[in-house]
This record gives C-alpha cells, structure tokens and sequence, in this order.
C-alpha cells in the first residue's frame, strides 16, 4: 500500500534578533555546570599540593639515605656539605614533582571512577556482587584454614592468591544471578516502586506531542532532561539543513513552554558520560543511575531500553492506544487526496495519521465524501482502514449462497 505523506511543519526561528539559535541549551547547562567542574579542578589541586608535600619528605629522606649508603661504602670519602646539599636538593625536587603528578592519579581519579561505576551498578546487582565477594573470601579463608600447616608460610600465600582468582569471579557471578540468589531470602530486585520520574529522549522533544499531553494534564511525571540531549537538540537547531533546523527550533520552543507550565516539574541535569558518544546510551545510563523511566518516540531506544529491564513511555504506542475503534458499518467523513494503487481506489488519511483506502473514491479525488468502514487491518507498520465511497454498497452485492444460482438485472439466470 502507499506509505501517508510527510506532514511539514514550517517552524519560525525563536530566537531573537542577533541571538543564536538553542539558547536554551546554553543558558540551562553552563551555570550549572560551571561549579561542579570547579569543584572538581580545586580537588585536583589540593590533591596535587598534597602529593607534593609527601613527595617533597620521602625525597628528603630517600636523599638522605643515599647518602648514608655512599658514606658506608666509600668509608667517607663524601667529603663537603655542598655534594651532600646537591644530593638532597634533587631528592627534594624529584618528590616534589612526582608527587605533584602522581597526587590527583592516585586519589581523586581512583574515588571518581569507583563512585561512577558504583552509581552506574543498579542496587540489585550491587547487592549480588556483595554477596559474591563474600562467599569468594569464605572460600579462601577455608582454603587458609587447611593449608595453614604448609611450611614457610605458603598456606596464606595459596590463600591470597585464591582471593584475587575468586573474588572477580564472585562479583562477576553475584551479578548475573541475582534473580537466583533472591530465592535465598534476599530480596534483589523484587516489585519496583512506582515510575516517579522519566529520562526524555531528543526525538520526544522535537515530536511535539509531550507539550499538548502537558498542557491537558496527562503528564504526571517529572521530566528530566540531561545536558546530553540539549547538546544534541541544539546541533540539529545549528544545523544546515532547513528541514532539522526547523524541528530542532521547535524543540528548543516547546521547551520553553513545558518549563513555563506550572503544572509541570521539569529538571536540567548536568550530568554527562564523555566516554560514551551516543546519546542513546547515556540516557540508558542515566534512567538506570536515577531509577527513572525513558521518554520516547525512537522505536530502537524503545526496545534496548525493555532488554535492559527499564520502563518505556512511547508516545507513539500512546497515540496508537488513544485512536478510537472503528467498527464495520460506522460512517466517515474523508478527504480523498490521492489516488490508490487499484484502479477505483482513492487514498484519505484520519486526523491521526491512519491511512484510509476507499474503494471507488478516485472519481472524489480532491472532495470529501462520506464513507462506510468495510474492513480494519493492523499491520507492523501501523492500522489500516477500508472504506467504500457513496453509492459502492449497492454496487457491492453479497456472495449468492452456495447451490443456487445468482439472476441478474434482467431477471435472466447466470
């Protein structure tokens, strides 16, 4: 069948005389974020004076200890403070710039990577890495415990180097089947709390639908829109072709106005995953981290999202759970716009897309007419609805039944 039409939208630039477009991505993201990398930049610092002040002491001391080294093996031939200052002084530099280096690699980024991958790691799955530990170390300890009569102290030895085989296999293992490990008792990832908040995809935003939903009341969620997803709505704002330049200025527009709904609670987020490219995954990543819901039109991020056990709102099953149900023999009214694919068909669309097939209706090409449903069919790609134009259903006889012959207009039989 022939696939709707396109429907184009032409979208007026909301930006103001002399302003760039995606404004609103801009001036929601930078203030916010300006603290928080701040904060991160002081951290660094302080770690880095810190490791400076460390270094600085066990280069003296190391100094120092050179030099005792050579004094006892050369039978004092280091004669004169000035080699020994020099000595020291290099000592003293070299722990300074070490520590300075090395200060923020052995500190701060250890903590920020174990604090990202344990808010990454959904509670449940936290809780069966927990308890894969702890039977790894139960293990080991029993495996301490029976070669503690090894000699020269092996047996702790054979026990540690059991821990570090254990213990990732553990994690690895408590992760996988937490489902199993629930049946123990332990409750992991049982009935989940009511969906308070949902995570909203860009092509939610550009769709259009969230703001009418918004407006009637129907949206009973907080939205949260991430850093990520107004970059991106910005580019397609930014962008050369006029058709995605439209759509991303109407993005940025209709998020103005959720923001000015009172009714509404809308929240920017600054957080960011810069090592993962696709905005896709990061919105996965985020709806896990804050226990949230995804917000969508994009059939694909629809169903990675269900794989990965997250709720879905798609607003296209929504629309299509709202269309009204159309029964054979119901009337409507339809403005025949093309042509079909038979030779007296004709094609019409319902206000919500659902493409109409009317049989005879080619010679009401370009009227509206009034027709009779004669069939519904629901396809992968959407419903499909056959209608007859006026003055088919007297054309369209019924079948004769089986045995006996049908008469014509004549009377005559066939």
């Amino acid at each position: 069948m022939l696939e709707p039409p396109v429907r184009a939208a032409t979208v007026a630039d909301q930006s103001d005389p002399g302003e760039a477009p995606g404004t609103l991505a801009a001036a929601g993201s930078a203030p916010a974020d300006k603290p928080e990398r701040t904060q991160r930049e002081r951290a660094s610092r302080i770690a880095s004076l810190l490791g400076m002040s460390v270094g600085a002491v066990l280069g003296t001391v190391y100094a120092t200890g050179i030099i005792g080294v050579i004094v006892s093996l050369f039978k004092g031939s280091l004669h004169g403070w000035e080699i020994k200052a020099v000595i020291v002084a290099v000592g003293l530099l070299l722990g300074c710039g070490l520590g300075y280096l090395l200060g923020p690699t052995l500190s701060i980024r250890p903590y920020a990577w174990a604090e990202e991958e344990l808010n990454n790691i959904p509670l449940p799955e936290l809780i069966g890495a927990v308890a894969g530990i702890l039977v790894a170390l139960m293990i080991a300890a029993l495996v301490a415990l029976i070669s503690s009569g090894v000699p020269g102290h092996l047996g702790w030895l054979i026990a540690v180097v059991v821990a570090f085989v254990l213990v990732p296999l553990g994690v690895s293992v408590g992760r996988r089947r937490r489902r199993e490990i629930s049946t123990m008792g332990i409750p992991l990832g049982g009935a989940s709390a009511p969906l308070a908040r949902v995570v909203v995809d860009t092509s939610a935003i550009i769709d259009g639908r969230l703001l009418d939903l918004a407006r009637a009341g129907f949206c009973l969620y907080e939205l949260l829109v991430p850093q990520f997803v107004l970059a991106e709505l910005q580019s397609v704002a930014d962008s050369a072709d006029p058709i995605r330049r439209a759509r991303g200025r109407r993005g940025l527009a209709m998020l103005e106005e959720l923001r000015s709904l009172p009714t509404l609670a809308v929240e920017f987020t600054t957080v960011d995953y810069p090592s993962m490219p696709e905005v896709d995954d990061k919105v996965l990543r985020l709806a896990r981290e804050q226990r949230a819901g995804i917000l969508t039109v994009d059939f694909n991020l629809d169903r990675v999202a269900q794989i990965e056990g997250l709720a879905v709102l798609n607003l296209n099953q929504l629309a299509t759970a709202l269309r009204p149900a159309l029964v054979p023999g119901e009337r409507l009214e339809v403005d025949v716009v093309k042509e079909g694919r038979e030779a007296d068909q004709g094609v019409g669309y319902l206000p919500d897309g659902t493409m109409l097939v009317v049989e005879g209706g080619r010679v009401h090409l370009g009227h509206r007419i009034t027709t009779t449903v004669r069939s519904v069919i629901q396809t992968a790609s959407g419903r499909m609805v056959f209608v007859r134009a006026p003055g088919q259903e007297a054309e369209i006889a019924p079948d004769p039944p089986a045995g006996r012959p049908s008469t014509s207009a004549g009377g005559e039989r066939s």
